[in-house]
């Protein structure tokens, strides 16, 4: 049965397309639906209109194929390097008019390539480093953003929310911890998020050619923030095990495997799949922001 309260999150990365659908059962949210489809050729991100949403009606085709929606609303979670990422000071006595412009202005002289006006641009605060004031900018294709939106239109879908992937699945994990550092890993690229009292305090993405790479950047990026993290997870697609393994034992770093499944109940016409069974971690992105409220 349809209603306003399921939700399907989707992650979207240059290889493949991931589903998490949650239903509204019995007043509760129950996990309902948990698969993938892997593209025939990788998606460019910078690709016109019309070739991203043919990529994604063709994904979406296979897989209601194989079990239909209940659900109207979904939300899309992109890679981190589809976005423009970096942190700037700020002087918190701003107005917020005269904090935007500064902002749109950090941005014009920071992503100079970039026409602002093809650029969806938001901010949010992180937590304070002693005495200065720190905000992330965030900037993304208004027309990746559009095609999402007209992909969704045309199936008769209601777009809610276009996420980080990171940002997705780190709003499914345990963040009661004072100092969290977590790592989600993305094809070719990964990023490093630390939290400081449930709050972000910086992310920074790297590119992971090969695993001594991922080693070497966490190592400098611990080392980097000189802080003793309560408790390390990590998440995403790749080799997550054996990256978990050479973090103990290079590193003498213990990270937990985040399963986005473990604390969720099942629908009563869930199906187990491999994916769900044998994949949790892969499907953070898309089932942290399929838990996503909706207003």
């Amino acid at each position: 049965m349809l209603s306003s309260l399921n939700h399907v999150g989707l992650s979207l990365t240059k290889r493949k397309l991931q589903l998490v659908e949650v239903v509204n059962e019995s007043s509760k949210y129950c996990l309902e639906n948990v698969d993938e489809h892997i593209f025939e050729e990788e998606l460019d991100f910078n690709s016109e209109e019309s070739k991203i949403i043919s990529i994604l009606q063709t994904s979406l085709n296979f897989l209601i194929e194989r079990n239909l929606f209940k659900s109207k609303n979904i939300s899309f979670t992109l890679p981190i390097n589809a976005f423009t990422l970096f942190e700037i000071p700020y002087e918190p006595a701003l107005s917020a008019v005269a904090l935007e412009e500064h902002i749109r202005w950090e941005y014009s002289i920071l992503s100079p390539t970039q026409n602002e006006a093809e650029q969806i641009i938001r901010s949010h605060k992180l937590t304070n480093e002693g005495s200065q004031s720190r905000i992330l900018v965030i900037g993304v294709s208004r027309l990746l953003v559009e095609s999402i939106f007209k992909f969704a239109a045309q199936n008769n879908l209601k777009l809610r929310f276009v996420d980080i992937s990171h940002f997705a699945s780190d709003a499914s994990i345990n963040l009661s911890e004072k100092k969290v550092l977590s790592i989600y890993i993305d094809d070719s690229i990964f990023s490093i998020s630390s939290y400081l009292n449930k709050n972000l305090k910086t992310i920074k993405m790297y590119d992971r050619k090969t695993n001594l790479d991922f080693l070497n950047s966490i190592e400098s990026f611990v080392d980097n923030e000189n802080i003793t993290y309560d408790n390390i997870f990590i998440a995403g697609s790749g080799e997550v095990d054996d990256l978990k393994i050479e973090l103990k034992s290079k590193l003498n770093i213990s990270a937990e495997m985040f399963n986005p499944f473990e604390n969720i109940p099942t629908s009563e016409s869930f199906i187990q799949s491999a994916y769900f069974m044998n994949q949790p971690n892969s499907f953070s992105a898309a089932a942290g922001i399929s838990f996503r409220k909706i207003k």
